[in-house]
């Protein structure tokens, strides 16, 4: 009977953390094909063209940044605000998994601009950001 439960232990230690390695490579695969649909779609001719969609979630709350994105294309915005949705979906997930604790300090949306053809972000001393 002992040997089945530490059996049974060990198992549930592996599981654990193939789980989480699991996770963690899909939030690695999620924001690299975020950032890729971004870079490939990233072109304006006006600020009112350009967004910031939340990405990733802090374990207390809110997101872990911004991606700076264009709304020219009404295909690639469902697809960068679904990435972005994916990315906080996960990171909500495998924090709660792996009891993850983290800074509590706001991380506010960034100003957007359309400079030279392309979205960025503009932080307060108004220097230009390709990602925030």
């Amino acid at each position: 009977m002992q040997c089945y439960l530490r059996l049974l232990l060990a198992f549930n230690i592996l599981v654990g953390i193939i789980g989480s390695q699991a996770t963690w490579n899909r939030i690695e695969t999620t924001y690299k094909n975020l950032k890729a649909e971004v870079e490939t779609s990233n072109r304006c001719t006006s600020s009112k063209q350009c967004a910031a969609e939340a990405t990733g979630k802090r374990a207390c709350g809110g997101p872990n940044g911004y991606i700076v994105y264009s709304t020219a294309k009404a295909d690639s915005v469902r697809k960068i605000k679904w990435l972005a949705s994916q990315t906080r979906s996960l990171e909500t997930m495998y924090n709660r998994e792996n009891d993850i604790v983290s800074i509590c300090s706001m991380v506010m949306p960034p100003s957007v601009s359309c400079n030279s053809g392309k979205c960025v972000a503009i932080d307060k001393y108004k220097r230009i950001h390709s990602v925030y």
